[in-house]
């Protein structure tokens, strides 16, 4: 498959990686344009300086468009020639027949995942609570078979695996290397269209498959003292930054538990200790689980305050079950607003 000569690309979606793409393509002479829904404009993107994906593009002066239902934009239609490229990253877009055919076979999305592998949603703590340390970036045509976070069935132009290093225990640190994977991988793209390369187009091994659904931090993320310390250590690591962080309750008060790690060169624990704090020092919680210790060195209230110092040895982390039972039940479902009440 040869893609032609590109000289305008429509990027749909969200994210930090689509500005930084976005720059590039301006950078190498291509007309950018960005589609997006109103809740991907308006999340922060840019935690240091509490920037909006809004804000990124007013200041790096690259037009979009608030966009809720694709298919019926003039704005797209007017801008769609024969030389447009698109791409899609992390978009809330179904795309239907009639504007799938505007791109003429070259409109394509950006998936995170090593497909057929974590369709669904929430890729990264999915990854994590696996113990999943495979990277990989795919570019995959849009058909109109593809629901996003539900299934992606189209044929793969191109893709790029990485390996995730061990020191790599929550989503910000997938989040960082990912971006900086999928930057690598557009560059290259682009300059393969230059040159003129014939991509080989190739379907997904179904036989491969995983489908697991998307997730929401202050719906899911409750831990379960009960589990063994490994598992524990995962759970919270998963919900770790950029989310709010793993939820449980000390002293009656609500709590987000972040950047842990597990000790096991000291002495188990009888499962009724589990979630005991039984020492303490200036920086680190030590807990009692029922196969070792966990170190807690962040616990945030739910303004984000800390509350490590107030927090004394002999209380206890837990969650009642009522609360593991609500997360284990709630299915979170997104529209182009956010989360769907259910």
């Amino acid at each position: 498959m040869k893609i032609g000569e590109i000289r305008e690309l429509i990027l749909f979606g969200g994210g930090s990686l689509l500005i930084e793409i976005a720059k590039e393509s301006t950078k190498n002479g291509l007309k950018t344009h960005v589609f997006a829904v109103k809740r991907h404009l308006d999340e922060v993107i840019d935690e240091k300086n509490r920037s909006t994906m809004r804000e990124m593009l007013d200041q790096g002066k690259i037009p979009y468009f608030q966009v809720k239902d694709i298919n019926t934009s003039t704005e797209l239609r007017a801008l769609v020639s024969g030389n447009t490229l698109g791409i899609g990253l992390g978009e809330v877009y179904t795309f239907n027949k009639e504007t799938i055919a505007l791109f003429k076979g070259k409109l394509f999305d950006f998936m995170v995942i090593n497909l057929p592998q974590y369709r669904g949603g929430a890729h990264f703590t999915w990854q994590i609570l696996r113990g999943d340390k495979t990277g990989c970036w795919n570019i995959q045509v849009i058909n109109e078979e593809m629901v996003p976070a539900v299934f992606d069935s189209g044929e793969i132009l191109k893709r790029r695996e990485y390996k995730i290093p061990d020191e790599a225990s929550i989503p910000q640190d997938y989040f960082d290397l990912s971006e900086k994977e999928g930057l690598i991988l557009f560059i290259e793209f682009i300059k393969e269209i230059k040159d003129g390369k014939d991509f080989e187009l190739k379907g997904l091994d179904e036989g491969n498959s995983l489908y697991l659904p998307r997730l929401n931090t202050l719906k899911h993320g409750y831990v379960d003292w009960s589990w063994e310390l490994k598992e524990i250590e995962r759970f919270i690591c998963a919900f770790d930054d950029p989310y709010a962080g793993a939820s449980t309750f000390i002293n009656g008060k609500k709590v987000f538990i972040k950047n842990c790690r597990h000790e096991m060169d000291g002495e188990a624990f009888h499962p009724f200790i589990s979630g005991i704090v039984y020492k303490k020092n200036a920086d680190t919680l030590f807990v009692a689980i029922k196969d070792g210790t966990l170190a807690i060195k962040r616990v945030l209230d739910e303004s984000g305050r800390s509350l490590l110092s107030e927090i004394r040895v002999g209380q206890r982390f837990f969650t009642p079950a009522k609360y593991i039972e609500e997360a284990m039940l709630f299915n979170a479902d997104y529209d182009s607003e956010g989360l769907v009440k259910c």
